[in-house]
């Protein structure tokens, strides 16, 4: 089957922009080569999250099980922690593999993460907050863990007998603890509120970019990567002081820092789709349990706001993880 004008005509505009970045080809590959091997051979992810015991879902962006399992310990968190296989190592694959095969019209999904509002249907939950638009900082490109806390809280009250995700971007770039490598434009949100986004080439370089090319250490951007868990996790300890009923801590994925893309010899960094290595999909599975439960109810959604998001979901689906 061939594959229609257009879409020939944008990849070879997006070769033509970025044929000289080795990181933008290194992606490429993981995505669209080394992602159909792991495609065919690995069958260990776990059942979609949808379907455990749970009244909120705290997803804590790229959050690796081994960074959680330290940040936890230090900021007191009380609960049981499991490991858990993610079923995707990027954002978009983790909705499509969790929520794209139903209608969850007893959830409320609170989202830092424009992706839940460009790649799933619009009667997928019965609402859908985009704090990625309402709660946006515009000075570091980011929401904040204080203001999704907040937007969460409102949320709470708004539907108390709900289902809810918290969908934090943390500990996801930019890094916005006390350690931090440059504040760079979201074109994702750019995409999803309808604007033109600046295109690759003319983007500041992300953190593991650098990383990939040499320009900073493992041990800085590791760092960095910690703080911005470390921001996030006293916002998370007082949801889940605060929260009614059974309240799981977890992430849609992991994040890698230089990890082989086993039995290929090629180096990952940062996320692609497709690239079930541990670094990924290792994620924390962290319960916290309670003595009542919330009364959930479903109900029809309520009319969600439009967005112009055709162009974005388009290139993300045809490009893979990019941002």
């Amino acid at each position: 089957m061939s594959l229609p004008t257009s879409r020939i005509a944008y990849a070879l505009d997006e070769i033509r922009t970025n044929g000289r970045n080795t990181f933008w080809w290194r992606q490429r590959f993981l995505t669209h080569v080394v992602s159909r091997y792991f495609r065919r051979m690995d069958d260990s992810a776990d059942r979609p999250v949808h379907e455990a015991d749970w009244d909120t879902l705290v997803i804590l962006d790229a959050c690796r099980y081994d960074a959680f399992q330290r940040a936890a310990a230090e900021h007191g968190l009380d609960g049981r922690l499991e490991r858990r296989t993610s079923r995707e190592s990027g954002t978009p694959g983790f909705l499509r593999e969790n929520f794209s095969d139903g209608q969850f019209h007893d959830t409320v999904y609170v989202t830092a993460n424009a992706y839940v509002n460009t790649l799933l249907d619009d009667d997928t939950f019965h609402a859908v907050v985009p704090a990625w638009r309402d709660n946006w900082d515009d000075e570091l490109n980011t929401v904040t863990p204080e203001a999704m806390g907040a937007a969460c809280r409102a949320a709470l009250e708004q539907y108390p007998n709900k289902r809810h995700v918290f969908h934090f971007v943390q500990p996801h770039e930019p890094f916005v603890g006390e350690q931090r490598l440059g504040i760079r434009d979201s074109a994702l949100r750019e995409k999803a509120l309808g604007r033109e986004a600046k295109a690759h080439a003319e983007r500041e370089p992300t953190s593991f970019e650098r990383l990939a090319r040499g320009d900073l250490s493992k041990e800085t951007v590791w760092s960095a990567y910690r703080s911005n868990l470390d921001r996030a996790m006293p916002v998370v300890h007082d949801l889940l002081d605060e929260i009614p009923g059974k309240t799981v801590v977890t992430a849609d994925h992991g994040e890698a820092f230089g990890e082989f893309a086993w039995p290929f010899p090629i180096r990952v960094y940062g996320h692609p789709l497709g690239v079930l290595i541990p670094a990924l999909t290792e994620v924390p599975w962290f319960v916290s349990e309670a003595d009542e439960r919330r009364d959930i109810t479903s109900e029809p959604p309520r009319q969600r706001e439009q967005f112009d998001d055709g162009t974005a979901a388009e290139r993300l689906r045809m490009l893979g993880y990019v941002e």
